[in-house]
Formats: structure tokens, sequence, C-alpha cells
């Protein structure tokens, strides 16, 4: 059984034949984040890409393509809110972390979680080293992990997963990188923020939890223009 500690390095060779990249190698370090439960940082990983079909030494490891995992807005980092906290005030703190959006307002993340990290684990894994690499170049780290990054569902397929987010997001094949696709993604940031602000202003104990009560209680009465940020 494999035991992951923080920097270990690891090799996955490629072997869809069917695949441009089939013989070259994801990389996979391990990773966590001291914010974060240490149930999910056992499970998570940056990934990277090998330049070709040889196996890269340790000391080539830095040079290689971190893998970009997840995308999102910006706006996004107001989210999820602080159940202790006004959105005034959670605003004002989230306005702190310094974020790196690109043309299209979005922000990127390569800390991704592997459900089941130690149950099926590839035969093929090939361990290459430990050591602390340079981290991501603007990498965006969620305030919460949950539903905010990249998650696979285990080992199996994990190769084919990753080349299709490098392909999307590294290569910007993804329908996405574009001006209606970013405009789209924002508005709906925005309706979830406005929908949260509503949700805190909601007294439970003075409803009636049906979905009647809850549907008037959301219902914004000052017009469509409401701005989500004041």
């Amino acid at each position: 059984m494999v035991k992951f500690k923080e920097n270990d390095i690891f090799a996955l060779k490629i072997e869809d034949e069917t695949s441009e990249y089939y013989g070259r190698y994801i990389i996979l370090i391990k990773c966590s984040n001291s914010e974060w439960e240490e149930s999910t940082n056992k499970q998570l990983f940056r990934f990277k890409i090998s330049k070709n079909k040889t196996l890269p030494q340790l000391n080539e490891i830095n040079s290689l393509e971190y893998i970009i995992t997840y995308i999102q807005h910006e706006l996004k980092k107001y989210l999820p809110f602080d159940g202790c906290k006004k959105f005034k005030e959670l605003k004002k703190e989230r306005d702190k972390i310094q974020v790196y959006p690109d043309e299209y307002g979005y922000l990127y993340s390569f800390i991704t979680k592997i459900f089941g990290v130690s149950k099926n684990i590839p035969k093929n894994l090939i361990y290459i080293g430990n050591m602390a690499l340079e981290l991501p170049y603007h990498e965006y780290i969620p305030v919460c992990e949950y539903g905010y990054i990249r998650e696979y569902s285990g080992w199996e397929n994990i190769e084919k997963e990753l080349i299709k987010d490098y392909k999307s997001y590294n290569l910007k094949q993804s329908k996405i990188f574009c001006k209606e696709a970013a405009t789209n993604e924002k508005n709906e940031v925005i309706d979830l923020i406005k929908l949260e602000k509503r949700l805190e202003n909601i007294n439970y104990d003075k409803i009636y939890l049906n979905e009647e009560a809850i549907e008037d209680s959301l219902t914004y009465v000052g017009g469509e223009d409401e701005d989500p940020f004041k």
C-alpha cells in the first residue's frame, strides 16, 4: 500500500494507445492546504504532464507544466457565505484575497481531490522522489474545498480525465473561453450571491418551512437591478 506524504512525486504512464499523449507521463504531486480539513488533505494532489515519452527525473519536475483542473469566475471568491457573518463583513475579508483573473474573469485552480485515494491505487504508479516544488503561477485556492475544487471519483480513468482537463483549460479548447460564456458564468454567480443574501435575512424561527413560504421569503421586491455587492 502506498502511503502518500507531503511533496511526494509520482508518475503515471499514459497507456491509452488512442490518445495523442500515449507514452507520456502524468506527474502527481502530493499536497495539502492548512485551512482545509484533514480528511480532505489526505486526498489532495496537483498534477503536471511530461514533455515527452521519457520518464522525467526529480530535478526536471519544476520545468513541467501544471495541469489546470478547475476554473471559476472571480466573483466565486465571495462564496460560500459564512453563517456567522453578514455579507458586508465577509466581502471586506474576501476582497483582501489576492486573485489573478484572466481576460474572461476566470480564476485557475490546480489542487485536486482524489476520492478513495488509498483504494485501487494503480500498480504502474512510479515513485520519483520527494521535493518541494515551485507553486503554480497565480493559483487560486478557494476558501472552501467543498464544491470549489476539482474532484476525481477514484483512480479509474484518471489519466483520461486529466488529459481532458489539460486540453480544456491549459490549451483553452473548452467553450467557456469566449465572452458570451464568461458573461453567463458571471451572471450565474451574481444570482447565487443574491440568493445567499436573501437567505441570510430569513428568520427561520418565524417561518413555516414549506416550499411556498420559502419562495415568498426569497422574493425580491426591489427590481431586477439589485446590486448584490451592497
